[in-house]
């Protein structure tokens, strides 16, 4: 039976994985954990979230799981987790909770001592929370290290991370490009300095990507594995912004800058572990202006391009095919029929798509 849009957004569900959770989060009320953490010597730390919200959903399956994250918090907090619009309404209301997640560690008689609000990495999640704690770490102690030339990689880190909080960029990348330039090469490719790196760069024209493009094959393994994975995401980013139709559309296509694009992907060799190859492909078709045969390279390279990357494409075909009347029926067509093997949240915003061309 064939379906239809409607069908399929209604059919949709959620579908959830079992993850062993590490973070032990108990099951008991905040007046239980805060005598619970009087028994054990520990704080209490609460989880505020609501079911709505995105980012509460990405800690809880991505960094809460996360073996470091549980063995720092298991060992040092009371956990437990409030639906601040249920049975923490009350709570989230006493601690000014105004946004999700928000995370308060309250001491053992209760009172709150910290307050952090967001999604987080699991590895800048933990060294977020330790900075809070340490009392060398208050953003008066530290101004004052910095300003006496104090320069280790962690004060660096919460220092610039401090200004982010508060959405003074400029202030924070300036903190991050002066440590990077008063490094020695071997310095910038250590481990303790890749948090630079990993954390504060998300262009490939950045210096500190350009850097470390040039000098990956330096860094000792670990190090080199870690920061391959950071160039890998900014690469794709970066190939992103073609296959998009974003370049084309703002007429930024240079055809040098792409070249070097698609080197710097060859040298590292990062298509060996990302299909780039098809990405390409489609890119330097659709740079020809043709897109009937562009058209017909998707449909080609479906299979071997990354769902990921396919998805992209079709939520942006409205950038892609601008001005082409007589392809759109096929066009729309093709995105029916592709519905049923797309994410969920990807079949949403195409069901919009869809609505708002056959509009026109």
């Amino acid at each position: 039976m064939k379906k239809t849009l409607s069908s399929i957004l209604l059919g949709l569900t959620l579908a959830t994985s079992t993850v062993t959770a590490q973070t032990n989060f108990r099951s008991i009320d905040f007046n239980e954990a805060v005598k619970q953490s009087q028994a054990e010597n520990k704080l209490v730390f609460i989880d505020f979230y609501t079911d709505w919200c995105g980012p509460c959903r990405k800690m809880s399956k991505e960094v809460f799981p996360q073996k470091q994250v549980g063995d720092y918090f298991n060992s040092q907090f009371v956990c437990i987790k409030l639906n601040a619009e249920k049975e923490g309404k009350e709570l989230a209301q006493q601690f000014e909770v105004k946004a999700y997640p928000t995370f308060v560690i309250a001491d053992q008689q209760g009172k709150a001592k910290v307050t952090i609000t967001g999604a987080f990495p699991a590895d800048a999640f933990v060294a977020k929370v330790k900075n809070e704690l340490n009392p060398e770490m208050t953003p008066e102690r530290m101004k004052q290290r910095y300003d006496s030339g104090e320069r280790t990689p962690e004060l660096v880190d919460a220092y610039a991370m401090s200004f982010m909080e508060q959405k003074k960029l400029d202030e924070g990348y300036k903190i991050i490009d002066d440590y990077f330039n008063s490094l020695t090469d071997k310095q910038k490719l250590s481990a303790d300095n890749l948090f630079v790196f990993t954390r504060y760069t998300f262009d490939v024209s950045d210096p500190k990507c350009q850097f470390w493009t040039k000098n990956v094959e330096k860094a000792d393994s670990k190090t080199k594995e870690a920061a391959l994975a950071h160039l890998q995401k900014l690469y794709h980013s970066a190939t992103s912004t073609y296959l998009s139709g974003y370049i084309f559309a703002e007429n930024k296509f240079n055809e040098a800058d792409y070249q070097q694009l698609k080197q710097d992907i060859y040298s590292l060799k990062l298509d060996q572990k990302y299909p780039f190859a098809p990405v390409f492909e489609l890119i330097e078709c659709y740079a020809k202006g043709d897109k009937k045969a562009y058209f017909e390279m998707v449909k080609q390279k479906k299979s071997e391009l990354d769902s990921q990357d396919f998805e992209l494409i079709l939520l942006n075909v409205t950038r892609l095919f601008p001005d082409s009347p007589e392809l759109m029926p096929e066009v729309i067509k093709y995105i029916r029929t592709s519905l049923p093997e797309l994410r969920g949240s990807s079949i949403m915003m195409l069901g919009r798509v869809l609505m708002n061309l056959e509009k026109n």
